[in-house]
């Protein structure tokens, strides 16, 4: 009976490691549009624990038809925030000195899964990233497999540079599930580039604007 109960428990733990949050954020004092703002966070990458720092934040509103309709709250965190540069040119560029970068949104209503993938999309077109790449097809795949993304849940995206040259991305859904792209060098900046690259509409150059702030 005795070790039963030591095997149950041993499943138990490993069913709870495998839903653990990507990402943990610290939070801070300050909130946007009832979302709190963290002052940094921990995120996990194969079991092992990466300080970042909170960068910018930020509100991002989406035109439809004649009225602003607020989408998520963006937090951008990085592993080394000193390298951050804080100018539009810049920003995107400046990610390359941080092994470990993270961009959390936090959704303020229900968006479906088809119209999260599209807006990506036209992001990535938006900055001239192939769609065509494997890691960006896998990206996109998850986005849409992971289904709708619902209010007062989270997509999280963790890039992580390795020493031979590799990248690896870690995006997370509203429901908690994890999928890993393996990419090259480059794969932080193409991804990133969604938010601190080109805007692909007023609301992105407005959400770009704020994460830039101090």
């Amino acid at each position: 009976m005795k070790s039963a109960l030591i095997a149950l428990t041993a499943i138990l733990s490993l069913g709870l490691s495998a839903n653990a949050a990507l990402l943990k954020l610290d939070p801070g004092q300050k909130s946007n549009n009832g979302v709190t703002i963290s002052t940094g966070g921990t995120a996990t990458i194969d079991g092992k624990d990466f300080q970042l720092t909170t960068v910018g934040s930020g509100l991002r509103s989406k035109k439809v038809l004649v009225a602003n309709v607020k989408v998520y709250v963006a937090q951008l965190l990085v592993s080394n925030p000193n390298s951050f540069v804080r100018k539009d040119a810049d920003a995107l560029k400046s990610l390359e000195d941080s092994q470990t970068v993270a961009m959390q949104l936090s959704f303020l209503r229900s968006v479906e899964a088809d119209k999260v993938k599209v807006s990506f999309r036209d992001a990535f077109d938006a900055n001239n990233v192939d769609i065509n790449n494997p890691a960006i097809k896998q990206l996109l795949a998850a986005v849409e497999k992971g289904g709708d993304a619902t209010a007062n849940g989270t997509l999280t995206f963790v890039a992580n540079k390795h020493s031979d040259g590799t990248e690896t991305l870690i995006y997370e859904d509203t429901a908690g599930k994890q999928v890993t792209v393996k990419g090259d060098k480059g794969l932080t900046h193409d991804v990133f580039s969604m938010w601190l690259g080109n805007p692909a509409d007023d609301g992105i150059a407005a959400l770009k604007k704020s994460l830039l702030q101090e």
